[in-house]
């Protein structure tokens, strides 16, 4: 709850609270959501627990035995995504709404295609961004792995190692959703506003 109001509050300072922050927000809200249960399936079938995150053994040996740090490790993915998440839905929100002030005779369906397009294409990169933030609080242990010259496959069955992938896997698939539904809900909120306004004075 407290992670749907921070994103509220960041999209809000951004465009104010109009029809892009509703549009933005309602493709967010969606990634967020489909990135808590796929993260809370993956944890469970992969059997991944909290212990992989650094400093969790020194937390636990600090009299904080009773901390669930599974569900620490799952909170962690729908922060580190989240930031993706947000990214992605005002960049598409944004270039929506530009498209639609430029060429207002455009209709809901062809503004949510200009926006399924950007979509796509900024959801590569955000891929990549995921993958490279996770993995470089790994790089000094995967760095011991090639010194000591692990094999590939030995290297991805390490929890460690699985936990990162969980994490780019889990926030690429939030990603996927969150494109297209931002796009369609802007394109219905942002377009055809220009129309409804010209009536009345024609």
């Amino acid at each position: 709850m407290a992670g749907k109001a921070l994103t509220l509050m960041i999209i809000a300072l951004v465009f104010g609270f109009d029809r892009r922050c509703l549009a933005a927000v309602t493709g967010a809200f969606a990634g967020v959501a489909l990135t808590c249960v796929l993260g809370v399936l993956c944890t469970s079938s992969f059997k991944i627990q909290g212990a992989v995150m650094s400093f969790s053994e020194t937390l636990l040996y600090s009299g904080y035995e009773n901390l669930d740090l599974t569900r620490i490790f799952m909170a962690s993915i729908f922060v580190g995504s989240s930031g993706a998440l947000m990214d992605l839905t005002v960049d598409i929100t944004a270039a929506v709404n530009e498209v639609v002030q430029k060429r207002p005779d455009l209709s809901r369906w062809e503004a949510a295609r200009s926006g399924i397009q950007v979509g796509r294409a900024a959801m590569g990169t955000m891929t990549t961004t995921l993958l490279l933030a996770y993995s470089g609080g790994y790089i000094a242990l995967l760095m011991v792995f090639m010194a000591q010259g692990t094999p590939l496959i030995n290297m991805l069955n390490y929890k460690y190692v699985t936990s990162e992938i969980v994490h780019t896997l889990v926030g690429s698939f939030g990603l996927v959703l969150a494109a297209p539904l931002t796009a369609l809900t802007a394109g219905w909120f942002l377009a055809g506003q220009k129309k409804e306004e010209l009536t009345p004075e024609q």
